[in-house]
């Protein structure tokens, strides 16, 4: 099943968005977030590579701002896993959120992809 990362600049809000979608969808997408870097507000390249090497099924990735993005960017570029891993360009809360139910309901990455495309862009 197709999994959900979450990058932000902040802690609080990586993890909060993983307990909401938690919360309303259960475990059973996976999510995975990174928030902050060494401590501090900032996102870490080495973080995120790593969770995303570390990914056991296609997954959709949300971003908050600025680095966030850039190093989400190189860390796909970079990746040489087996899995399709998509950066999302939809709002991180609302955008994972809608992605995790779609999942969570059985619809395809392609069909998860189309649907938050025509919603958010």
């Amino acid at each position: 099943m197709t999994q959900i990362i979450i990058v932000s600049h902040s802690k609080e809000i990586a993890e909060g968005t993983k307990a909401l979608i938690n919360q309303m969808v259960g475990e059973d997408v996976g999510v995975v977030a990174q928030g902050g870097a060494n401590g501090n507000i900032g996102t870490s390249y080495d973080d995120i590579q790593e969770m995303i090497n570390q990914l056991d099924n296609d997954a959709l990735c949300f971003y908050d701002i600025g680095s966030a993005e850039m190093n989400l960017d190189l860390a796909i570029e970079m990746y040489e896993g087996n899995y399709r891993v998509e950066k999302m360009n939809a709002p991180i809360v609302e955008g994972a959120f809608n992605a995790a139910v779609k999942i969570s309901v059985g619809n395809s990455i392609d069909e998860v992809v189309d649907e938050l495309n025509n919603q958010f862009n």
